[in-house]
């Protein structure tokens, strides 16, 4: 009588096939293998050299996400297994798992965001020399786009035909020229309001 079974080593699934149940198999691979029938239907569904765990009751291979919850597959590398979706990991899991490396940036609200320069150093990803020249250069950009802003045509016009508009854009002036007198400056500041 022709039927649907599946040979078994171990708990391993080792071969499909359509035929007598009873047929001998002496000198093949099979010799020695557990049988069992399984619907004709499901023989599409198997794939030898799988666990024999691997399959429900009704012979519907698990999902890998199912297989890996029962602790019968590893998660695989770069992948998130989440509400019983297995799916790949998003740059910033990938990140946060380090798993890839993305130097001078950090994770802030689930985007990738530079660090600041404070971060750079504590991070060892600059010399403190780095930090200093850096925070000098910046510094020092910071004070001439102030000063800038206070020099456009625009505020030099408004300073002719408006007094108090002067005396305003002056104290500012001098308020930003007093930044060079500050302790630590150029590596520390405290600008004016």
């Amino acid at each position: 009588m022709a039927e649907a079974f599946i040979t078994v080593l171990n708990g391993v699934i080792t071969g499909k096939h359509h035929g007598d149940m009873d047929a001998d198999f002496w000198g093949t691979p099979y010799f020695g293998h557990e049988r069992k029938v399984i619907p004709f239907d499901a023989l599409a569904n198997i794939s030898p050299i799988e666990p024999l765990e691997f399959y429900t009751s009704s012979w519907e291979r698990k999902s890998n996400a199912v297989l890996i919850k029962e602790g019968l597959l590893p998660l695989p590398n770069g992948h998130a297994l989440k509400d019983g979706e297995l799916r790949p990991m998003t740059e910033v899991e990938l990140f946060e798992a380090g798993l890839i490396e993305r130097s001078g940036f950090k994770v802030l609200d689930g985007e990738f965001a530079p660090m600041t320069l404070q971060e750079q150093l504590r991070a060892k990803l600059i010399t403190p020399e780095q930090f200093e020249a850096t925070k000098i250069v910046d510094n020092t950009a910071e004070l001439d786009r102030r000063l800038a802003e206070l020099q456009t045509p625009t505020t030099l016009a408004k300073a002719e035909i408006d007094a108090a508009y002067a005396m305003e854009r002056k104290a500012k002036i001098m308020a930003l020229l007093k930044v060079e007198k500050q302790k630590g400056w150029p590596l520390e500041v405290n600008w004016p309001q």
